[in-house]
């Protein structure tokens, strides 16, 4: 469904260039989903827009079922193609739909610009109202009118409604209670059951990634800095920066990480003028060694686990 090849995305200004991707590479299959996470700044959403075309890459290749993306960007015909096969959720299902409308109106509007007919849209947002469990009844009210989970629904139906082979989520359930979110998280995984849809999700709730996901990508200041199958990445991480991220999740990982951790992840980011080279995680990392500064090593360890790290936990030569 998706293949980002080596992509890199640097915003420049007039007193420095801001990296925002490097290097990123991903790959999903029919019907999987994959997570993407990594604290704010890490380049997450920057590679969901890169991934439905809201933004260019600087250097790198995005495919969607092998189209490249940044040249069906490029006319209007090729947008209402890229669109059909890609649709994106965002964080507030409130803003992110027009309160004027009414949701089938709503649900409609990406059948209308992909020039359906009136009969066979009308059908259509029956169909995806149905998988989203809302129903017709819903078809005439208005967003004010619905929760904040019934939203967040609507924009999935929205998306849904052109039969995408890919979704990307941006932070689909962080605006919701927490009671909400098993529901919604539990409609994504019936969707992707019955339509074999791939997605792509942004998440920061660790306990959302592992309820969802096949496999999880970490990112750091751009970086991607490790990769697996969930459910490995949760047992084993390999990289320092994940194996933090994952401690601070519970208090008991709180409670027993080592001071020498704690503090180098006390320390502020790498300026931008120092993450050209080597690893942007070494100034926090309470293992870095001086090669960390010039260059970083690939680590495999199969399965489709790999990290990008000098001194990999669990790994011989590591921690």
């Amino acid at each position: 469904m998706l293949v980002v090849d080596n992509v890199r995305k640097v915003y420049s200004s007039r007193s420095h260039d801001v990296v925002a991707v490097v290097g990123a590479d991903l790959r999903i299959e029919q019907g999987e989903c994959v997570a993407l996470v990594g604290e704010s700044g890490s380049g997450k959403s920057t590679l969901a827009k890169l991934i439905v075309g809201l933004t260019a890459p600087t250097s790198g290749r995005v495919e969607v079922q092998g189209q490249d993306v940044r040249e069906l960007s490029a006319s209007a015909r090729g947008r209402r193609h890229l669109s059909s096969r890609v649709q994106m959720v965002f964080q507030n299902p409130y803003s992110s739909i027009d309160p004027t409308m009414t949701i089938e109106e709503i649900v409609r509007e990406p059948l209308t610009i992909q020039g359906w007919t009136r009969r066979k849209s009308s059908q259509r947002v029956k169909e995806v109202l149905d998988l989203v469990d809302l129903g017709t009844r819903f078809a005439s009210r208005r967003p004010r009118e619905l929760s904040g989970g019934q939203r967040q629904r609507v924009g999935i139906a929205r998306a849904l409604s052109v039969s995408p082979s890919l979704l990307v989520l941006d932070e689909p359930v962080a605006s919701l209670d927490v009671s909400i979110q098993g529901q919604i998280l539990q409609l994504l995984q019936t969707i992707r059951r019955e339509t074999q849809v791939g997605i792509l999700i942004i998440a920061h709730d660790l306990g959302v990634v592992r309820a969802v996901s096949d496999r999880t990508i970490v990112m750091y200041l751009g970086q991607t800095v490790e990769r697996a199958p969930t459910s490995d990445l949760f047992d084993r991480p390999l990289h320092p920066y994940t194996a933090s991220l994952l401690a601070s999740a519970t208090s008991e990982g709180r409670r027993t990480m080592p001071d020498d951790v704690r503090e180098g992840l006390g320390r502020e980011a790498l300026p931008h003028a120092e993450r050209q080279h080597g690893c942007v995680f070494r100034n926090r990392c309470a293992y870095a060694v001086p090669e960390c500064a010039d260059a970083v090593r690939h680590v495999e360890v199969g399965d489709g686990h790999d990290a990008w790290c000098n001194v990999p936990l669990e790994v011989e030569g590591g921690r």
